[in-house]
């Protein structure tokens, strides 16, 4: 994980070069520790400074970097929200979204950078390029809604996180199951007590694989591993509902069913164990019959000292079992508007579904996860 990415141009010599001495030391604490600053766990502290918001009547210019991934997560709230405009889009692949006459198309997102008078950016590029485009529009001073992962590899992780913190720069990413009905009527409920103090944790994600993906799957390099793509959601949404930071991680992956896109693994688990002594086991695959009834499989089961939480019928329902309850079904609230949300809070109203320092913090976790399946062994958190 070391070694320079050379598809992304950033590696942890040309990141740590540009910070300097003096930035790294106030970043991570000491010059001496500079070598860990992709493994140190992202705090609250780190991103606790004010960056830049917008009166209501202020407008957002957004440009977009890319097409790949859950584009119409940002694309599709911004007609309907007040004075938000998409004013320019690049690094446009395939068809690409229906867009306004009015939206500037530019071949490179430096381009567009150098152009543009933006003030918000979407960056949707194959996995492996999204740390690069960030880092870019955080250096001009751009608030930032990245598909996740957020980077790839530690390496571009270090560099990110330091851009970000150097800049004042508000990131989020499309950790958007936290959005879902189901995982936010499971969050209010452990929080009110319902099952007790947290103890044991397991989730799935299963997908179908389809008939392709895109080539950039086959090179692990490129593609950057199951567990930073997929995985991701699943150790993001054990975050949220119980609220408990992770202390180490083992994993397994492999690719047993796919031999054409030897970069992707089709299957993984992982065992993570919890802040508070409890465990989360995930799994997740590319696996699923085509036959199913939906692409996905998301599943989250958390036992309690007092009780039972669990998403059922492929997420139709959301059951509690407790000392004081036989098995009753909760209220699923509506899902929540990412995009809105987030500029909810850059208009100075209710802080976002995801904190400032919790999509570097989930995106580290998940990283460190894929390296602890490449090497076989138990990693620290």
């Amino acid at each position: 994980m070391d070694r320079q990415n050379s598809k992304n141009g950033i590696s942890r010599r040309n990141a740590l070069a540009g910070v300097g001495a003096a930035g790294m030391a106030a970043l991570v604490g000491s010059t001496s520790e500079a070598a860990t600053t992709s493994e140190r766990r992202v705090t609250k502290s780190e991103l606790d400074y004010e960056y830049r918001r917008f009166s209501k009547n202020e407008k957002i210019r957004v440009g977009m970097i890319g097409n790949v991934g859950h584009i119409n997560t940002i694309l599709k709230d911004i007609p309907t929200l007040p004075n938000v405009d998409l004013v320019a889009y690049s690094e446009i692949s395939g068809n690409g979204p229906d867009l306004a006459d009015s939206v500037k198309i530019y071949k490179t997102y430096e381009e567009m950078l150098d152009r543009e008078k933006l003030d918000v950016v979407g960056v949707c590029l194959p996995y492996y390029r999204n740390a690069k485009a960030s880092i870019a529009a955080a250096e001009r001073g751009l608030q930032i809604i990245t598909e996740k992962p957020a980077a790839t590899n530690l390496d571009d992780f270090a560099a990110l996180r330091y851009a970000v913190v150097k800049n004042k720069i508000r990131l989020t990413a499309l950790l958007e199951m936290r959005c879902d009905g189901r995982f936010q009527a499971i969050h209010k409920a452990v929080g009110e007590g319902a099952i007790g103090t947290p103890i044991l944790v397991t989730a799935q994600k299963s997908y179908k694989f389809g008939k392709s993906r895109p080539d950039f799957y086959k090179d692990i390099e490129t593609y950057g591993g199951t567990i930073p793509w997929v995985g991701i959601h699943a150790i993001d949404y054990i975050h949220y509902t119980t609220r408990l930071d992770y202390k180490s991680v083992a994993a397994f992956q492999g690719n047993m069913d796919h031999p054409e896109y030897p970069g992707c693994q089709d299957y993984v688990g992982t065992l993570f164990s919890l802040s508070n002594g409890g465990t989360a086991l995930i799994n997740m695959d590319y696996l699923r019959p085509e036959t199913a009834p939906s692409h996905g499989d998301d599943r989250l089961r958390i036992i309690g000292s007092e009780g039972v939480i669990e998403v059922k019928d492929l997420g139709k329902r959301v059951e509690l079992i407790n000392s004081s309850n036989e098995a009753v079904d909760l209220e699923m609230p509506e899902r929540i508007s990412f995009m809105t949300d987030f500029i909810t809070e850059l208009r100075g109203g209710k802080q976002h579904l995801l904190a400032p320092e919790e999509p570097l913090e989930i995106t580290r976790v998940a990283l460190l996860a894929h390296q602890a399946a490449e090497k076989g062994m138990l990693i620290s958190l």
